[in-house]
C-alpha cells in the first residue's frame, strides 16, 4: 500500500500536506473532494488533543479556510482541539483508532475556481499515536448536459 502518513508525535507540531492547484469544473454537480483515511490520534471526550483537519484556498495559497462540518457528506469532525494544541478550538478528526473510511466533502461552492487543498495534523506536547494515513485523494463530479 502506498499512502501518505503524518505521525502523531508527542511534541507540539503543525504538519501540513498541500495539494497542487486544482481547477474545479464549473458545469458539474455534485462536486466532491474525496479521500480514504485511517486515524490513530490522541482523542479526548467530545474532541481532540491531537487531530487532523481539511482546509481550502482560493487565492493560490495565500490564505486557507477550514472546510466545516456542514460540507462533510460523510465522517464529520470529532470535535474541537483542546488548549495546548496549535489550533485550539478548531474542529478536527481524531479517531483512536478509526479504520479506513472514504471521506466525501461537498466542494460545489468552489465550482469553476482554482483551489488548493491542505490537510493539517496538529499535536499537543504529550501522548503520541501512530498518526493519520491518507490515500486515493481525488475530485469527483458529474457533468451536466444541456
Amino acid at each position: 500500500m502506498n499512502a501518505i502518513k503524518a505521525t502523531d508525535v508527542s511534541s507540539t507540531s503543525d504538519q501540513i500536506l498541500t495539494s497542487p492547484v486544482v481547477r474545479l469544473p464549473s458545469n458539474s454537480t455534485p462536486l466532491t473532494f474525496q479521500f480514504w483515511n485511517y486515524q490513530s490520534m490522541e482523542e479526548r471526550t467530545s474532541g481532540c488533543f491531537d487531530g487532523g483537519l481539511l482546509e481550502i484556498s482560493t487565492d493560490n495559497g495565500d490564505t486557507f479556510n477550514q472546510i466545516l462540518n456542514d460540507k462533510m457528506l460523510t465522517d464529520p469532525y470529532d470535535g474541537p482541539f483542546s488548549t495546548g494544541n496549535p489550533l485550539p478550538g478548531q474542529d478536527a478528526w481524531c479517531g483512536d483508532p478509526q479504520d479506513w473510511l472514504n471521506s466525501i466533502v461537498d466542494v460545489s461552492d468552489y465550482a469553476g475556481q482554482n483551489v488548493i487543498f491542505r490537510f493539517r495534523l496538529a499535536t499537543d506536547g504529550s501522548v503520541s499515536r501512530d498518526g493519520w494515513y491518507l490515500d486515493d485523494i481525488k475530485v469527483k463530479s458529474c457533468i451536466l448536459l444541456d
